[in-house]
């Protein structure tokens, strides 16, 4: 009798430690989202060097300056939804002031980090991303030809061209894990260039971003020439990011 209680013990010791066994192994292969390209947590901040160029009439006007960028507070809504509150601050040099810019917010929506740039709301990323992974980033806007500056098949649609790519920035930031998003890529040699991407790190986030918008002259006199009536390019690179 007693060696028959015995091998009951050890008959539910062996099923509770393969249970306990399995349930641990389940937490330590849950899947990576990648939520962490995009760390959505308040007092993070990132400050990045902007060169913009601006073109009228082939005249070029080109900017220098500082953008700081902080997640300051969050609310959670009753679907249990939370929306981060996002400060831009500007300012020419290291020695001149932070100005405030202006507000935008984001937040993780069916995973789709949606964010409201001046209310209008884009869909920067999908998690988990993926190689040549595509999507509507204009899902939730209503901007007439998605925002383009000229249509073609893919215009419209982002998608992941890179991934887990090592990245060096003149900064001296480095990450060995990071995704691009090529928002639009449409090139003519008649009409113009709208090439738009941003860059992401893991555990960092927004890392480099990068804007080439031209419309070219496109009159009897100069057709064909890509002679700038209109332009707009722009680089913006991490220089430093933390907690605040």
């Amino acid at each position: 009798m007693k060696l028959l209680i015995m091998r009951k013990g050890l008959g539910i010791f062996l099923v509770f430690s393969l249970v306990s066994f399995s349930c641990s192994d389940d937490e330590q292969v849950a899947p990576d989202l990648g939520l962490d390209y995009y760390p959505l947590h308040v007092g993070n901040y990132s400050v990045f060097q902007v060169e913009e160029t601006t073109i009228t009439l082939s005249v070029e006007i080109k900017t220098s300056y500082e953008l700081k960028v902080a997640i300051t507070d969050s609310s959670i809504n009753e679907q249990g939804v939370t929306t981060y509150s996002v400060i831009r601050q500007k300012r020419m040099n290291t020695s001149s002031n932070w100005e405030n810019l202006d507000t935008w917010s984001c937040k993780v929506l069916n995973n789709r980090l949606v964010q409201n740039e001046g209310n209008v709301l884009f869909v920067k990323l999908i998690f988990p991303p993926s190689l040549n992974l595509m999507w509507d980033g204009n899902e939730f806007n209503n901007l007439q030809g998605d925002g383009n500056l000229f249509t073609d098949n893919s215009s419209g649609k982002y998608v992941v061209s890179e991934l887990n790519k090592p990245i060096a920035l003149p900064s001296g930031f480095e990450s060995d894990q990071t995704l691009t998003v090529v928002q639009n890529d449409f090139a003519d040699d008649i009409i113009g260039i709208d090439q738009r991407k941003e860059v992401y790190a893991k555990t960092t986030g927004l890392i480099y971003r990068e804007v080439n918008q031209l419309q070219y002259c496109t009159s009897s006199n100069c057709l064909g020439q890509r002679r700038v009536d209109k332009g707009f390019i722009l680089t913006q690179s991490l220089k430093e990011h933390g907690k605040i």
